[in-house]
């Protein structure tokens, strides 16, 4: 029956890489270090100082000790305002850890919210997923610069300490913010798609049951839909990084004249990223 909804999700040993990339948390499906992905000219990125997850709403007792066992400087938190009503972070009580506030309301994020009561109606009206998740990526790459040169700086600001982005679902506002600074730091275009493309692995694979059992109460054109706003593709972010390129003629381009980035500027990113 799951083949029924596409979904492609073989069972295989993990290696130990993607043991240390993936971090389990009960409450958290998405959670992830972006560590060990070597540039173009041979460095690594450094383990345990750049971390990507989605929200941290459920978080348990002993999640929240894991957390703190990362020693974070910041979390950055890519959430729109409602997003962080509805699902406020669950931290750690007693360690400090700055919490900066980078909100994006994109297409996808406000169509979500938008159908919510038809979902619960089943007035399903013929929406395209993919359509707006190819638009939000374009909109990362436009219309959030500020955003994102933004989080940028506080990278500099956190001067190689921990940090840990997310936004929802940890795959699209998140996904994409973790590509820019990959490619920043000189990992290959192709090595930064895998890593945006394991969201499939650890979010999307999170609710295979969730869209199995909709596939039998409501339907395959329900389920697919739901599937639509929970998987990535490449795609998506092929959208962002072609926009990039159209609107600024590269992608240095973009980080010198979108995201202000002096070569100082990159060459300080990489001493305090790389190793």
């Amino acid at each position: 029956m799951l083949d029924q909804i596409d979904l492609k999700m073989a069972v295989v040993e993990p290696s130990l890489k993607e043991i240390k990339r993936h971090l389990v948390f009960s409450g958290s499906k998405n959670f992830r270090d972006l560590g060990g992905y070597r540039t173009a000219d041979g460095k690594t990125v450094r383990w345990g100082v750049l971390y990507r997850s989605d929200h941290l709403q459920k978080l348990t007792d002993a999640d929240l000790k894991h957390l703190s066992a990362l020693l974070l400087d910041r979390i950055i938190d890519f959430r729109a305002d409602h997003e962080k009503k509805e699902e406020p972070d669950r931290l750690p009580p007693d360690i400090h850890i700055r919490i900066v506030e980078l909100p994006i309301l994109d297409s996808t994020t406000q169509i979500w919210h938008d159908t919510r009561d038809h979902l619960l109606k089943d007035t399903l009206e013929d929406i395209d997923a993919a359509k707006y998740m190819i638009q939000t990526n374009m909109e990362l790459a436009t219309r959030f610069t500020p955003q994102m040169r933004q989080f940028i700086h506080e990278l500099f600001s956190a001067k190689g300490r921990p940090v840990l982005f997310h936004c929802a679902a940890g795959k699209d506002r998140t996904g994409y913010a973790a590509a820019i600074i990959l490619r920043i730091l000189g990992v290959p275009l192709e090595v930064v798609m895998d890593d945006y493309l394991l969201s499939n692995q650890y979010y999307l694979s999170a609710y295979s049951w969730n869209l199995f059992v909709l596939h039998l109460i409501k339907g395959k054109r329900f389920s697919t839909f739901v599937k639509g706003f929970l998987e990535v593709r490449s795609a998506f972010l092929s959208a962002a990084f072609q926009t990039i390129d159209r609107e600024y003629g590269s992608f240095e381009k973009y980080v010198h004249n979108g995201l202000g980035l002096t070569g100082q500027d990159i060459e300080l990113l990489r001493s305090l990223y790389l190793e």
